[in-house]
């Protein structure tokens, strides 16, 4: 399993201790989900094949190029 290392910290000036907390539940959710970290576990759920693991690596690699394709058009 690759390393997650996020953390999110609450600002000292900020005295409303509930809000406070509010914000950094939400700044860690997000961070938590743009991490990945829920679709790795799932990935891990289930055994593959490696005829799926090459089908998934070809996806990914006809994604990316088509990312830079469009970055490139731009």
């Amino acid at each position: 399993m690759s390393k997650f290392n996020f953390q999110v910290r609450a600002n000292p000036r900020n005295k409303d201790t509930q809000t406070e907390n509010q914000k950094l539940v939400k700044k860690f959710l997000r961070k938590w989900k743009n991490s990945g970290m829920l679709r790795e576990i799932k990935d891990r759920e289930y055994a593959k094949t490696k005829g799926q693991k090459k089908r998934q690596k070809r996806a990914a690699a006809k994604r990316r190029s088509a990312k830079r394709l469009k970055k490139s058009r731009l």
